[in-house]
């Protein structure tokens, strides 16, 4: 078996020598001379690669979605995923919060009964270090959404985010679902919406994590809406609570 490190900005274990790893990111900022990529929540500068055939280096946009990997410790951008939109939810993965606060972006409802949206730093989280977890001392069920995202009449949106229980022992039975919210403008808040509530996916009896469960589904905007908010949509029976990371929203 070959030895395991722990290379780069990259918790976990990295095979060591000559291998390599591939990963997308998304550009955070760019020159001729450099590129910073973040991946999973951490930003790292790369090197890119320039085309023989081009006189000027060409950096891309901040936003840009590309394919790095990586040789030992070094990261090389090799180019530009085409067909693979930026990620519009603000504050995805909760890093933008310090654990124990509320996530910052997001929006708490309670649709029944009452329950507290807190960030967590949890080991091993689909996407950087922190999640957010939903929990209620009661039965209840609770919108957690982020902030609006402009939209067009009939498009169609690929939604999906990463669930886990934590029930402390208890029965595992509390439900994830993402659901589309539509708005008529970027300040209403739930449940002042432009059309019903759009249930993308829902997935029951969310298993005591690790490991997570994978949500997700596509969504068409309805007419007479310009905003959409993804909601996190946890149902839980007193004493439980769902952990969710890595939400995602990208126009198909």
């Amino acid at each position: 078996m070959s030895e395991m490190t722990s290379i780069g900005p990259y918790r976990g274990l990295m095979p060591s020598g000559s291998y390599t790893e591939s990963r997308i990111g998304t550009v955070t900022a760019a020159t001729p001379n450099s590129m910073f990529v973040d991946v999973g929540g951490t930003v790292i500068e790369v090197a890119f690669i320039v085309p023989f055939t081009n006189a000027a280096v060409l950096p891309p946009a901040r936003g840009t979605i590309v394919q790095l990997v990586r040789q030992d410790a070094s990261w090389v951008a090799i180019g530009r995923l085409v067909g693979a939109g930026s990620n519009a939810v603000v504050n995805p993965s909760f890093e933008a919060s310090p654990a124990g606060g509320q996530p910052a972006g997001w929006v708490s409802y309670d649709v029944s009964g009452a329950s507290v949206a807190t960030v967590v730093d949890i080991a091993d989280a689909p996407e950087g270090d922190l999640a957010v977890r939903v929990f209620s001392g009661q039965s209840s069920v609770h919108y957690l959404y982020s902030a609006p995202i402009p939209v067009n009449a009939g498009e169609v949106w690929s939604l999906s985010a990463f669930a886990g229980g934590d029930y402390a022992g208890g029965p595992e039975t509390a439900d994830a679902a993402i659901v589309a919210l539509w708005f008529a403008n970027s300040t209403n808040l739930y449940p002042t919406t432009s059309a019903a509530d759009t249930v993308a996916t829902v997935d029951l009896d969310i298993p005591q994590y690790p490991p997570f469960r994978s949500l997700y589904q596509s969504v068409t905007v309805p007419a007479a809406t310009f905003y959409m908010r993804v909601a996190l949509r946890s149902t839980l029976a007193a004493g439980q609570a769902l952990v969710w990371d890595q939400v995602i929203a990208r126009r198909v």
